[in-house]
């Protein structure tokens, strides 16, 4: 049984312009790294095959065990009539056929409306055109009284990001987010500016910070023993392996002459990398430091040096 799932936006995409688009959401559930490819098929059986109108960017990529990739699908029906087009979505190992995997399919209905009758001339309505800018004139007055008098921020920290973003916009405030690593709640409120129950002018923009799970950092372990570097990346919660040209796997036959170090870390150091994500080092067996070169005992010791020859 099949451990890759797919969800979607949306299963029905009405066209504007002939472009739209949806997010699917792929996610591995085994307990290895998975090549998963998302690819786009025609919905119906025809004679030749229908076109599927679909792009999606990078749709091969390696997904960590237990990890979910986001893909943006688009669509462009440029030229096509109105009407709705079946497309298939499937998500499939990349060592796989796509077929085995037909049982998952998602269809996407794409529906390309008609195109609208043009309304027939009327006269031009000056006398509205009179009264609206009256009118106008009067809203905008209105509006500028109610932009320019301060009101409280309301307080909005620890909220999910929609219904923070009502609150501040149903105050007369608009909305910025922008998203923070943190150890809170994802898609929660943790910071705000200004904060809640500042008093600034109705109309301001008010910047909320939305929690996104802290992603680990690929830890420095260039120089260390093979085993050190095992430890660092189980407590990074990554996954570790070893590139084509590592000579060595273990310290295990010559742990203090010749111990097994890491030369090399493929994403670099210091890199973001998603929980449970494969890096690849690439190690050497090198003389220990302490054996490189092989000590003086006469300089580190002269005393003993000395009795020797007196004997």
């Amino acid at each position: 049984m099949t451990t890759i799932t797919m969800t979607l936006s949306s299963p029905d995409v009405v066209l504007k312009d002939g472009k739209g688009s949806l997010t699917a959401s792929v996610t591995n559930g085994s307990t290895d790294p998975e090549r998963v490819v998302l690819g786009a098929f025609p919905g119906q059986v025809t004679t030749p095959p229908s076109k599927t109108y679909t792009t999606i960017p990078n749709p091969l990529r390696t997904i960590a065990a237990g990890a979910t990739e986001q893909y943006v699908v688009t669509f462009d029906t440029a030229g096509a009539s109105a009407g709705s087009y079946p497309v298939k979505l499937i998500a499939y190992s990349a060592d796989d056929a796509p077929e085995d995997y037909a049982d998952q399919a998602h269809v996407v209905m794409l529906t390309v409306p008609a195109a609208e009758a043009p309304k027939p001339p009327t006269p031009f309505p000056w006398l509205w055109v009179i009264i609206g800018g009256v009118v106008l004139l009067a809203v905008v007055g209105l509006i500028l009284f109610f932009i320019f008098k301060d009101a409280n921020v309301p307080d909005v920290k620890t909220k999910p990001q929609a219904e923070a973003v009502k609150i501040i916009e149903d105050a007369g405030f608009k909305a910025a987010t922008t998203e923070t690593e943190s150890t809170s709640t994802a898609g929660t409120v943790v910071n705000q500016n200004p904060a809640g129950g500042d008093k600034v002018g109705r109309g301001s923009t008010v910047n909320l910070e939305i929690a996104v799970p802290v992603r680990p950092t690929v830890p420095n372990v260039l120089g260390q023993r093979i085993e050190d570097a095992r430890a660092a990346f189980q407590a990074a919660k990554l996954q570790l392996d070893f590139t084509q040209g590592s000579q060595c796997f273990s310290s295990a036959f010559e742990p203090l002459f010749r111990p097994c170090i890491v030369v090399g870390v493929n994403p670099d150091v210091g890199s973001k990398v998603n929980e449970n994500a494969l890096v690849l080092v690439r190690t050497e067996p090198r003389l220990s430091p302490i054996f490189d070169p092989l000590p003086n005992i006469c300089m580190t010791n002269p005393q003993a040096c000395v009795l020797r020859l007196q004997r």
